[in-house]
C-alpha cells in the first residue's frame, strides 16, 4: 500500500495549487515565518515542515554539522511528509535518528532498494519511519511516514566535510533551498515526488525539483562555532550575530538574523591566526591521512598566449541582479587579457549567440565592441547548456597557445551527467573554469564541470564584489602552479593526479598512516617534490576518505556509464561499510512500539523562491502525474484529507511559449513559479542603464588581504563611458577597468607609473593580490620605457613588493601624484596608508 499524494503545485481538474499565507500563525508570531497554508482545490492545507535547526562546529580544516528538521501534522489524518532539500556536495551524511517525543530511534544505512522496501513495509503496517535518500550529491529526499494527527516528529542527521580553502581563507557553505532547475528532453514518466516529469535526457528529473511556495518560508535556526583564532570574517548574509565563546581563541559563534528562512546559501569565509603554512602538511588519525599541498610562493608564470573563450548564461533564471553581475564578470575577465591573447564570446539560453565566429585580438577597438555586445545581453529562454559547452570546446588548440573556457552561469540545470561527459570528452588540452553566480547556486554541477575540465570552480552571490571575484579567478587562469601531483606509495581516495592553482591548495585523502608523506609533481620550472611528517588529529578521517572515494567513483560513472555494473556495487559497499548516504545507499529508521491507524496522505513540502531571484520569474507550473488530494467537503485547517477522484495523468516537460504581452503580465490564478525557467517569452528586455550596471557591483566591504577600506571611493570627472559622472567605485576597480589593452593608461608613462604604484600600495604584485594581472600588464608596458625615471620609480616599488619588502618612497612619487586621474588616485591611496 502506498501513500496518497499531495504536492503543493499539483494541477487538479480546474485549479492549480498555490502556497500563500492565509489564516493565523498559531505556532509563531514571527512575521513571515511558518504558519503557512497551501490552497488545494480552494481549501487550505497546512504544510508539515516547521523548522530546520543547524549546529556546526569548525575545527581546523573540517566541519561537523548536526541538522534537525521538525515536522508537525496539523490535520486529523496521518500524513507522510516529503522534503526535497540540498546539502553541500562535499558533505557526508554519517548518521540519522528519528525522534518521536522522548523516544529516539537510530537509523541504519542500507542498500537503497533494501531501505526503501523496509520503509514501505513500515508505512503499510502503520509504523512511524524516516527514510533519507540521496538523489544527487547536493539533493536529498527525506520522508517521514505515519505522522499522527496533532503530533511532531524530528529527524536529526549528522554531516562531516572538508572546508574549501580559497586565497588564504577557509569557506563553509550551507545550502538551504533547491533552486528551480531546467530539465531538457521529452517526458517519459513521473516516478518521484517532484514537480517535473522524468525525461529521456534526465531519467530521474521527477526526484530533483520540489514545488515552490509563492510567499513566506520555513524558519532557519543556524549557529556556527569557529574554534581557534579567527580573522577577516565575512558572511553571505549581512544580518548576523557574532558572539565570543570564552574569548577569541576559544571560539566564535555566528548566526544569521532571527528572521532567516530557507531561501539561499549561508556562506562563511574566514582566515585564521596561523603563521605562514609550509608547502606540504599532513594530518592522520592513525587510519587515514589528509595531505594538503600549497601553491609555490613564487611560481614562475608560463608565458603562453591565451585563446580565451567566455560563455555566459542568459536563460530566464538569470534575470535581474544575476544578469547584471554576469555582465560585470564578463567585462572584468575580458579586460584582464593581455596583448597577444585572443578571445571569443558566446551567450546561450535555448539558442546560441556569438560576438564573432573568429577569434578577436585583444586591442582597444575589439574590447570596446565586446563591451557593447555584453551591455545588450538580457535574460530570456531555457538553460540549454549542452550546445554551449560543445561550441566552447570545438576545434583544436594551436601549439604554443593555451586555451581556456570561463563558463558563467547559476548552474540551474539537471542534466549533470550529459554536461560532465561533454566537458571531459571534448576538452582536449583546454582548461575549463566555472563561475557560479546565485544565492542558491548549483555547486554540484559547476564543481563537476570544473573538475572534469581541469580547471577550478568559483562561487559568488550577485551581491558580492564580482570584479574582485573575477580578479582572484584570473590568477588561476592558465596552467596550474603544480600539476601531475601524486602522493607516493599511498591509496588515495581519488587516484588521479592533482593540480594546484594559485590561491587554491590541493588536498588528498589516503588510506593508512605512515611516518612520512612524500609527494611529487611538476612545477612551472621543473620537477617538484616535498615530504612532511603527519600531525596526529583527534577526530576520524575515515568518513571523509570514503566520501572522496565515492565522489571519484561517481565521476567515473558519468564518464563511463557502461561500467555501472562494477561501479554501483562498489559505491554501495563503501556506503554501507562507512555508514554514508550515497546514491545507492540510504538511512532508514523505524519506530515499532506504536501503530498509527489510517492511511498516510503524502504532502510534498514546497520551498521558497531563492533570495534575489527576479520578481517576474513566473508562469504555469508543469503538471505532474501524482494523485491529487482534496480536504474533505467543508474542511478547514485540521480537517481530514481524502483522496480526489482519479484523473488522467498529464505529463509535460515545459509549457508552450507565451506571446510577449501575455508573458509580461502576472500569472492568472496564481500559477506556479517554475514555468518561466523552462520556457520564457522571447521579449528583449533592455539592459539597465550603464551607470546602474557599474554601480551595482562595486563594494569593498569584504576583507581579502588587500588594502582597500570601504571609505576609499572617489567621485571622478573623467570616468570611462560605462560609468556615470559622479558615480563612485574603489580605486583598484577603476584602475582595472580603465587600463588599455596594451597595459598602459592613455599611452602615457606618468599616468601608467602612477597607476602601477597605486596598485602596489594597495597590496598587489605581479603574482599576488586581486589585481595581479593589471599590475603585470602595466609593468610589461613600463619595461619598454625604462629610459623614463618615473617608470623606473614605479618598477622599483613593484620589485620591492614582489620580494616582500616595503616600497621606499622616492622623490618621483611626488611628481606622479600630478599625473591626471591616476595621480589623483595615487595621492588618495598614499593618504590612507598608515
Amino acid at each position: 500500500m502506498s501513500a496518497m499524494t499531495l504536492s503543493a503545485t499539483q494541477v487538479c481538474v480546474h485549479e492549480p495549487t498555490l502556497c500563500v499565507p492565509t489564516g493565523p500563525r498559531p505556532e509563531r508570531s514571527d512575521e513571515g515565518l511558518g504558519g503557512l497554508l497551501g490552497l488545494l482545490g480552494g481549501r487550505e492545507v497546512a504544510l508539515p515542515l516547521v523548522e530546520v535547526r543547524v549546529r556546526t562546529e569548525v575545527v581546523g580544516f573540517a566541519a561537523r554539522t548536526v541538522v534537525e528538521q521538525r515536522f508537525h501534522n496539523a490535520h486529523t489524518t496521518p500524513i507522510e511528509a516529503v522534503h526535497l532539500f540540498p546539502l553541500s556536495p562535499r558533505a557526508a551524511v554519517v548518521s540519522m535518528s528519528l525522534l518521536c517525543g522522548d523516544l529516539e530511534v537510530h537509523a541504519e544505512c542500507r542498500a537503497r532498494e533494501e531501505a526503501e522496501q523496509r520503509f514501505a513495509e513500515a508505512r503499510s503496517q502503520g509504523h512511524r519511519a524516516g527514510l533519507l535518500t540521496q538523489e544527487r550529491p547536493d539533493v536529498h529526499t527525506l520522508r517521514v511516514t505515519a505522522l499522527p494527527p496533532g503530533e511532531t516528529v524530528r529527524v536529526r542527521f549528522e554531516l562531516v566535510e572538508l572546508l574549501d580553502h580559497v586565497d588564504g581563507r577557509w569557506q563553509w557553505r550551507f545550502p538551504t533551498v533547491v533552486a528551480p532547475r531546467y530539465t531538457p528532453g521529452a517526458a517519459v514518466g513521473h516516478e518521484g515526488p517532484g514537480v517535473g516529469p522524468d525525461t529521456d535526457a534526465v531519467p530521474d528529473a521527477s526526484r530533483l525539483q520540489p514545488p515552490l511556495r509563492l510567499s513566506g518560508g520555513t524558519k532557519l535556526d543556524l549557529e556556527v562555532t569557529l574554534r581557534g583564532a579567527v580573522r577577516d570574517l565575512s558572511s553571505s548574509q549581512h544580518a548576523v550575530r557574532i558572539d565570543l565563546d570564552g574569548g577569541a581563541d576559544a571560539g566564535v559563534r555566528i548566526a544569521p538574523s532571527g528572521k532567516a528562512t530557507l531561501n539561499g546559501d549561508f556562506v562563511l569565509a574566514f582566515g585564521t591566526g596561523e603563521a605562514d603554512r609550509p608547502a606540504l602538511r599532513a594530518y592522520t588519525d592513525g587510519t587515514c591521512t589528509l595531505v594538503c599541498v600549497e601553491p609555490p610562493a613564487r611560481a614562475v608564470p608560463r608565458a603562453l598566449p591565451r585563446d580565451a573563450m567566455f560563455v555566459v548564461d542568459i536563460s530566464g533564471s538569470m534575470e535581474g541582479e544575476k544578469m547584471v553581475a554576469a555582465r560585470a564578470a564578463l567585462k572584468s575577465a575580458l579586460h584582464g587579457l593581455s596583448p597577444g591573447d585572443r578571445f571569443r564570446l558566446i551567450a546561450f539560453d535555448d539558442r546560441l549567440e556569438t560576438l564573432s565566429r573568429d577569434w578577436s585580438p585583444v586591442d582597444d577597438t575589439h574590447l570596446a565592441r565586446a563591451d557593447r555586445w555584453i551591455d545588450a545581453l538580457a535574460a530570456r529562454g531555457g538553460t540549454e547548456m549542452l550546445p554551449a559547452i560543445q561550441a566552447a570546446l570545438e576545434g583544436t588548440t594551436p601549439e604554443g597557445r593555451l586555451r581556456t573556457v570561463l563558463f558563467v552561469t547559476d548552474g540551474q540545470a539537471t542534466d549533470e551527467a550529459r554536461l560532465g561527459a561533454a566537458v571531459a570528452n571534448r576538452r582536449g588540452r583546454t582548461r575549463f573554469f566555472t563561475l557560479g553566480i546565485d544565492t542558491a547556486v548549483n555547486e554540484s554541477l559547476l564543481g563537476l564541470l570544473a573538475r572534469l575540465g581541469g580547471g577550478v570552480c568559483e562561487l559568488a552571490t550577485p551581491q558580492d564584489d564580482i570584479e574582485r571575484t573575477v580578479a582572484r579567478l584570473e590568477s588561476r587562469f592558465g596552467l596550474p602552479a603544480l600539476e601531475d601531483l601524486r602522493v607516493l606509495d599511498a591509496d588515495a581516495a581519488r587516484p588521479e593526479p592533482l593540480a594546484v592553482f594559485a590561491g587554491r591548495p590541493a588536498t588528498a585523502l589516503v588510506a593508512g598512516a605512515t611516518d612520512r608523506v612524500r609527494v611529487e609533481g611538476l612545477a612551472a620550472d621543473g620537477p617538484y617534490a616535498a615530504e612532511a611528517i603527519p600531525m596526529r588529529v583527534s577526530f576520524s578521517l575515515g568518513a571523509l576518505w570514503a566520501r572522496a572515494r565515492i565522489a571519484w567513483l561517481e565521476d567515473r560513472l558519468v564518464l563511463k556509464p557502461h561500467e555501472d555494473e562494477a561501479l554501483k556495487p562498489e559505491i554501495t559497499r563503501l556506503g554501507v561499510k562507512h555508514q554514508l548516504a550515497t546514491r545507492f545507499t540510504a538511512f532508514i529508521a523505524v519506530e515499532t512500539t506504536r501503530k498509527i491507524d489510517g492511511t498516510s496522505v503524502e504532502i510534498v513540502q514546497p520551498v521558497e523562491k531563492p533570495m534575489g531571484w527576479a520578481e517576474g520569474f513566473g508562469g504555469a507550473a508543469p503538471v505532474t502525474g501524482s494523485m491529487p488530494v482534496y480536504p474533505s467537503p467543508g474542511g478547514a485547517p485540521g480537517a481530514p484529507l481524502v483522496p480526489a477522484p482519479m484523473m488522467a495523468r498529464m505529463m509535460v516537460s515545459a509549457p508552450a511559449p507565451a506571446p510577449a504581452a501575455a508573458a509580461a503580465a502576472p500569472p492568472k490564478g496564481g500559477g506556479g513559479l517554475l514555468g518561466g525557467l523552462f520556457k520564457r517569452s522571447r521579449r528583449e528586455t533592455p539592459p539597465p542603464p550603464p551607470s546602474e550596471q557599474a554601480d551595482a557591483f562595486y563594494d569593498d566591504d569584504e576583507a581579502d588581504g588587500s588594502f582597500a577600506p570601504p571609505s576609499m571611493a572617489f567621485e571622478l570627472e573623467e570616468a570611462a563611458p560605462s560609468k556615470a559622472r559622479g558615480a563612485t567605485e574603489a580605486p583598484d576597480a577603476l584602475l582595472a577597468r580603465t587600463q588599455r589593452a596594451d597595459g598602459s593608461y592613455g599611452g602615457d608613462v606618468a599616468r601608467t607609473a602612477a597607476a602601477l604604484l597605486a596598485l602596489v600600495l594597495l597590496g598587489n604584485g605581479r603574482r599576488r593580490g586581486p589585481r595581479a594581472r593589471v599590475v603585470a600588464k602595466a609593468a610589461a608596458w613600463l619595461e619598454q620605457h625604462r629610459d623614463a625615471p618615473l617608470a623606473v620609480a614605479a618598477l622599483d616599488a613593484l620589485e620591492a613588493a614582489d620580494e616582500g619588502r616595503e616600497p621606499t618612497p622616492a622623490t618621483a612619487w611626488e611628481a606622479l601624484a600630478h599625473a591626471d586621474v591616476e595621480g589623483h588616485l595615487l595621492a588618495a591611496v598614499r593618504a590612507q596608508r598608515p
